[in-house]
C-alpha cells in the first residue's frame, strides 16, 4: 500500500501559482481542488490520463485527520466498490489533477475566491 502520490506537472504549475497569489500551501488547495472535483460528479477516462511529474504529496498531507470523510464520499460519488489499491493513489489523484483545473478556473473567474467558494451552489 502506497501512502504517496506525484500529482501532474499542470497541477504543480497551478497549485504554485494559486499559493503564490492566495498565500495557500499545498495540503489545503489539495483539500479544495478534490472537493471541486467530487462536486463534478464521477470521474471519466480521460481523467487518469496525466502524467507523474509534479509534486509529491503524502495522503496525511491532503487528507489530514479527514482521510475517512474523502474516502467515503469519493466512493460514494464514484458509485462503485472500491480496492484500497484503486483509491489510492488512483481516484484520488485523477480528483486532485482534475479539481486543480477547476480551482484555477475559479480564481480566475470570481473576485473574492474564498467568498464565492462558500457560495458557490448558490451562485449558480
Amino acid at each position: 500500500m502506497t501512502n504517496k502520490l506525484h500529482t501532474s506537472r499542470q497541477t504543480q504549475k497551478i497549485f504554485a501559482n494559486l499559493g503564490q497569489s492566495l498565500n495557500l500551501a499545498p495540503f489545503i488547495l489539495s483539500k479544495l481542488a478534490i472537493a471541486l472535483s467530487i462536486r463534478e460528479g464521477k470521474l471519466c477516462p480521460v481523467d487518469f490520463e496525466t502524467d507523474n511529474d509534479g509534486l509529491e504529496l503524502s495522503r496525511q498531507t491532503i487528507f489530514g485527520d479527514h482521510d475517512l470523510l474523502f474516502k467515503m464520499t469519493i466512493i460514494n460519488t464514484e458509485n462503485k466498490a472500491t480496492t484500497e489499491e484503486e483509491y489510492f493513489p488512483n481516484m484520488v489523484k485523477a480528483h486532485l489533477d482534475r479539481g486543480a483545473k477547476l480551482l484555477e478556473n475559479e480564481k480566475r473567474y470570481s473576485k473574492d475566491l474564498y467568498n464565492h467558494l462558500c457560495n458557490l451552489d448558490s451562485n449558480i
